[in-house]
C-alpha cells in the first residue's frame, strides 16, 4: 500500500516590524507600506527564522532566551508564532490543509506541546512578548516552504514533496527509518535539479533549476521533524502486507538528495553548522554527512568548514569510466583524491572519517578489475608519506536503481547482479578496506538513491488511501 497526502496552503498576513540587526551580516530592504523583508547578504535569501545563526537570531530578537524559546519549537517542527501567541490549552497546532491531510497528520494541542517542551527543557519560557511575536510572525518556515505531498513506501521510507513559495519550484527530501537503531536518517536536497549530469541519476536529467538557500535546506529538516513527530504520535500505520511499520526520530542527516553540495557551498556549509549547533537542531557532528561528486579538488576544503563528515561520490576510480558516468568531470581522479586528502589532514581526528560511494552498474563499473583498481586508488589514504593518521575510510557500494529512462545512456544501463556486487565487496574487504553494500530503500516511491526528481505541477487537495 502507498499512502499519499496532498495539502493546500493557507497564507498568513503579517504586520510590519523593525529590529536592530548585526552589522555586516544582514541588511534591511523596504517593501510595500510598512512591511520589511530581511535578506541575508551572503546569498540574498528572504528572511526566515532558520537562516540566522543563534547569535544573529539572539541579536535580532533582543535576547538569547527568546532565540532559545523559538528553537525549542523549531527543533520539533513546531511554529513558535503559533505556540507562543495562542495560550488556549485545547488549541490544535495548525497543519496547513489538515482537513485533507488524513488521520496521520493530526496536530498537537497547545497543552501537548507545552508538556513536550518542558520535558526537553524544564526552564523553557512560556511567554514571548507582543513585539517579539510581531517580529517573528509571518516569517516562519511554513510561510516560505509548504508541504504538498507525502509518499510512504511499504518499508516506511517517507518522501516529502515541498513547494518553495517564492517561485513555486519543488524539492524532495526523504526520511529513512532504521528499526535496528530506532532512529531515522534524513536525506536532504541542496538544489532543485543538478548541473553535474550524472548519466545514471534522475536528478541529473533535470538539469539545474536553482540552488537552495540555507533556510530552504533547513526547512526540509523542520518539516521532516514535524512529520516524524506526528506520525510517531499515531504509533503505527498499516502497509499492504499488514505489517506495522514505525517511524523514528531523526538523529542523522545526509546531503545526498537532489543537487550537488559543491555547487552551493555557502548555503550547505551554513545549513550544516546550524544542524550541529547545540542551541539549534543539535545533531552530533559525526551524524551529519555532506556528500559531493567533487566538481573540483578545492571543494573538499570549502565544505570542510562545516564540522561534519565528508563523503565523495566516486562512482569509478578509473578516469575513463568516471567521465562516462559523470560527464562534467574536469579533473583526474588523482587530483580529486589529493583535494580530499588535503581537507582531511586539516581536520580533527574525529572528523577524519570519510566515505567513498560507488553506484554500481552491470558490466560498466562492477567488475573485479574495477574493485582492484579502487583498492590501489585507496592505498595513499593509509600508506606512504602522505597517509592520513587516524583515518577511517569506508566504501559504500550502491546497486543502481533503475530510473526507467527511455533515452540517453541510462536507457541502456542495468542494475548489477548481486553476485558481482558481493564479489566486488569481497575484494575490497580482503585488501583491508571497510566496505558495505547499501540497502535499497524507498524504490517503490522513487525515493531511493538516484531516483529523486520533480517537475512543477499543481496538485489538488485530496487524500488518497490505497
Amino acid at each position: 500500500m502507498v499512502v499519499v497526502f496532498t495539502m493546500p496552503y493557507f497564507v498568513l498576513l503579517t504586520e510590519g516590524w523593525t529590529s536592530q540587526l548585526p552589522r555586516g551580516k544582514i541588511r534591511m530592504a523596504s517593501t510595500k507600506a510598512d512591511n520589511l523583508t530581511i535578506k541575508n547578504s551572503d546569498n540574498n535569501e528572504e528572511f526566515s527564522l532558520l537562516h540566522l545563526s543563534f547569535d544573529e537570531l539572539s541579536t535580532y530578537l533582543g535576547g538569547s532566551g527568546k532565540a532559545k524559546a523559538c528553537w525549542n519549537c523549531l527543533r520539533l517542527g513546531i511554529d513558535p508564532a503559533w505556540y507562543y501567541s495562542d495560550r488556549s490549552s485545547s488549541t490544535v497546532e495548525t497543519i496547513k490543509g489538515d482537513e485533507d491531510a488524513g488521520p496521520f497528520l493530526k496536530g498537537w494541542t497547545h497543552q501537548q506541546t507545552k508538556e513536550q517542551l518542558l520535558r526537553t527543557d524544564k526552564r523553557a519560557p512560556t511567554v514571548l512578548g507582543k513585539y517579539t511575536l510581531k517580529t517573528i510572525g509571518g516569517n516562519g518556515v511554513e510561510e516560505n516552504m509548504k508541504l504538498s505531498q507525502i509518499s510512504i513506501s511499504p518499508d516506511g521510507t517517507t518522501k516529502l514533496l515541498l513547494e518553495i513559495m517564492s517561485d513555486g519550484l519543488e524539492v524532495e527530501t526523504v526520511i529513512i527509518p532504521w528499526d535496528a537503531r530506532k532512529k531515522s536518517t534524513l536525506c536532504v536536497s541542496s538544489q532543485v535539479g543538478c548541473r553535474q549530469g550524472c548519466t545514471f541519476c534522475s536528478t541529473g536529467r533535470m538539469g539545474k533549476l536553482r540552488s537552495l538557500t540555507t533556510s530552504e535546506i533547513l526547512a526540509q529538516m523542520y518539516w521532516a521533524n514535524k512529520i516524524c513527530r506526528l506520525l510517531r504520535e499515531q504509533q503505527t500505520y498499516s502497509t499492504s502486507n499488514s505489517d506495522k511499520v514505525k517511524i523514528y526520530p531523526i538523529d542523522n542527516c545526509v546531503f545526498m538528495g537532489m543537487g550537488e553540495p559543491g555547487d552551493t557551498t555557502g548555503s550547505v556549509v551554513k545549513a550544516a553548522k546550524i544542524m550541529v549547533d547545540a542551541n539549534m537542531f543539535s545533531l552530533a557532528p559525526r551524524k551529519v554527512t555532506i556528500s559531493t561528486v567533487a566538481p573540483n579538488p578545492e571543494v573538499f576544503l570549502t565544505l570542510s568548514k562545516a564540522q561534519v563528515l565528508l563523503a565523495w561520490s566516486v562512482h569509478s576510480s578509473r578516469d575513463e569510466i568516471r567521465r562516462q558516468l559523470v560527464p562534467t568531470t574536469q579533473h583526474t581522479m588523482v587530483e580529486l583524491r589529493e583535494g580530499l586528502m588535503k581537507a582531511l589532514k586539516g581536520r580533527t581526528k574525529r572528523l577524519r572519517n570519510t566515505m567513498l560511494e560507488i553506484a554500481l552498474l552491470d558490466q560498466i563499473n562492477d567488475g573485479p578489475e574495477d574493485a582492484y583498481h579502487l583498492v590501489d586508488f585507496c592505498r595513499p589514504f593509509f600508506e606512504g608519506p602522505n597517509a592520513i593518521k587516524g583515518i577511517k575510510l569506508t566504501v559504500n557500494l550502491i546497486p543502481w536503481n533503475d530510473i526507467s529512462a527511455s533515452f540517453g545512456p541510462a536507457s541502456t544501463y542495468r542494475p548489477p547482479k548481486m553476485e558481482r556486487v558481493l564479489d566486488y565487496q569481497r575484494i575490497l574487504v580482503e585488501n583491508g578496506i571497510l566496505c558495505y553494500v547499501r540497502t535499497t530503500r524507498g524504490d517503490e516511491e522513487n525515493a531511493a538513491c538516484g531516483m529523486l526528481s520533480t517537475a512543477k505541477r499543481k496538485i489538488k487537495a485530496v487524500a488518497t488511501f490505497d
